[in-house]
């Protein structure tokens, strides 16, 4: 990564990327202005745009529920192959997380398009907001393999419209050399999948979760709360011991199954990547 290309439009500029970054800063819950030092701003709109905290904190017990391994990202098209919907976030903790038929990805900032914002701003090595930077635009490197990819990418306003095939070309293919040891860590890894990230922040409780969940509730827990509100409506005189029964397989026998099985197959995989 000692020199590449980084394309970008024409008519803007380096000043002007940055103008754009610091413009779309969001207000935090802990932070009532905005800092003022350009630099702190840029690193404000960085990190709510790039970093995962939940995921960082989660990454020595990722293997449990998740291939190690950065390059295990399924193509747009293969997703589409697959029945997934690509949906697009703001969200960066949900960038190559999949849920039943959904593949949530987040649109490339423009700024990481820019030279002269890599030169001026990520130009430090070993820094976490160039490694975070360089993880998330490496994850597009995968993403967008052919043509059919990146007229996908272009249909759900991922890259800047202006943005050409041999353009994108020239630009990424510097990126999909660069190796783990430059990358975020949250970037060792490929797509996640949501139901399984939710019972690991359920399970290992990281603490920068704001909830018990990675996002949402999961359908299962749902499916359990109805059962057991219909069970409960019967009166206690029709209660059998097929019922109670019922309400600790709810509780107990399914949640053990499906924990001792995530742990086999988080320790299959793991052996798995440790031989190769």
């Amino acid at each position: 990564m000692r020199h590449f290309r980084i394309i970008w439009r024409p008519e803007v500029n380096g000043s002007a990327a940055v103008k754009q970054c610091c413009a779309r800063i969001r207000p935090t819950d802990d932070q009532q202005e905005c800092p003022r030092s350009l630099v702190d701003r840029l690193d404000v709109f960085l990190a709510q745009e790039l970093n995962t905290p939940v995921l960082d904190e989660l990454y020595p017990r990722l293997w449990l529920v998740a291939r190690k391994s950065g390059t295990s990202i399924d193509a747009l098209h293969e997703q589409k192959l697959k029945g997934r919907e690509v949906v697009p976030v703001e969200n960066p903790q949900l960038h190559l997380v999949w849920h039943r038929d959904k593949f949530y990805i987040k649109p490339l900032p423009e700024c990481l398009l820019n030279h002269d914002f890599w030169t001026g701003h990520l130009s430090s090595h070993g820094t976490n907001k160039r490694s975070v930077a360089l993880g998330f635009v490496r994850s597009y490197a995968h993403l967008i393999k052919h043509r059919s990819d990146f007229a996908l990418v272009h249909v759900h306003h991922l890259i800047p419209e202006t943005v050409t095939w041999n353009a994108w070309c020239q630009f990424i293919q510097h990126f999909r050399h660069c190796e783990d040891t430059q990358v975020a860590k949250r970037y060792h890894y490929g797509q996640l999948c949501l139901s399984r990230l939710n019972w690991a922040v359920r399970l290992f409780q990281p603490p920068c979760a704001k909830t018990i969940w990675f996002y949402d509730v999961p359908y299962c827990i749902s499916l359990v709360l109805s059962s057991m509100q219909v069970i409960l409506s019967i009166s206690t005189d029709e209660m059998t011991l097929g019922a109670v029964g019922l309400v600790w397989t709810l509780l107990l026998v399914i949640p053990i199954a499906v924990l001792f099985w995530q742990v086999s197959w988080g320790f299959k995989n793991r052996k798995q990547v440790t031989s190769i």
